[in-house]
């Protein structure tokens, strides 16, 4: 389990200081904050966060929504314009770029939670951001190679590759990594599908296994190290063709 990363772009002081304090009391981590495009171009290259913070009006240089035209052309990472600007003019500039949120200045920490959760699961299931994504798709959802759990009234980040098997229990899918163990309501239907991997696969109505965690194949079971998870019939031939392409 990782914080999800988010780095600022602002060049007043003052705002990017106060937008870092509150972010860091939510359990968020700053990745970086930078006060121009120039900057905050290499810092999302080199720091790969998981959500941008964009002022639109940056001073000299470009501002934030040129900022937000070349991160789209290279980057697939969600962002939220944070402006005291809510006229419709600045509106109809930055819908083309559909932004993942927006968080008018002055704000306060629950508006900055909430804007940021809402942006997170608009932008991984590309709901625009006038829409209110389901209670489902606020859960949990997947982008890029992680998925993000609601536990404990936050968002946490969770690698799949740290995702070495699942187990459902009617309602209930608990996911098992190296350091703990994350229980979701969910299907493992739901769970197969959010997580689209190419290594995740199910052998059994109840698991869900990364085969490249498999250490051995038995008669009826699978082993993970120590642990042995069953293989049901009908699921049997898919994995002994996934194991023979590892």
């Amino acid at each position: 389990m990782t914080a999800v990363r988010i780095l600022i772009v602002e060049d007043e002081p003052l705002i990017a200081e106060d937008l870092r304090a509150h972010l860091e009391e939510l359990g968020y981590e700053v990745a970086a904050a930078c006060d121009n495009a120039l900057d905050a171009m290499a810092e999302i290259a080199a720091a790969a966060p998981d959500l941008l913070l964009l002022d639109i009006n940056l001073g000299d240089g470009a501002d934030g929504v040129q900022l937000a035209e070349k991160v789209s052309a290279k980057h697939r990472v969600p962002f939220i314009f944070v402006t005291s600007h809510s006229d419709k003019a600045t509106l109809d500039r930055v819908k083309p770029l559909r932004p993942a949120g927006f968080i008018i200045k002055p704000f306060d920490e629950n508006d900055l939670r909430a804007q940021i959760e809402l942006a997170l699961a608009r932008f991984a299931n590309d709901v625009e951001a006038t829409a209110a994504p389901t209670e489902a798709q606020r859960n949990e959802f997947v982008i890029a190679d992680s998925i993000f759990i609601r536990e404990k009234g936050k968002l946490v980040k969770v690698a799949m590759d740290d995702i070495h098997y699942a187990e459902a229990d009617d309602n209930y899918v608990t996911l098992f990594t190296p350091a703990r163990k994350y229980v979701i309501t969910s299907t493992l239907a739901a769970v197969e599908r959010k997580l689209g991997s190419v290594h995740h696969l199910r052998i059994h109505r109840s698991y869900l296994v990364d085969t490249r965690r498999i250490t051995a194949v038995e008669d009826g079971y699978v082993r993970l190290g120590a642990l042995s998870l069953p293989v049901g019939k009908t699921h049997r031939e898919a994995l002994m063709a996934r194991i023979r392409t590892l």
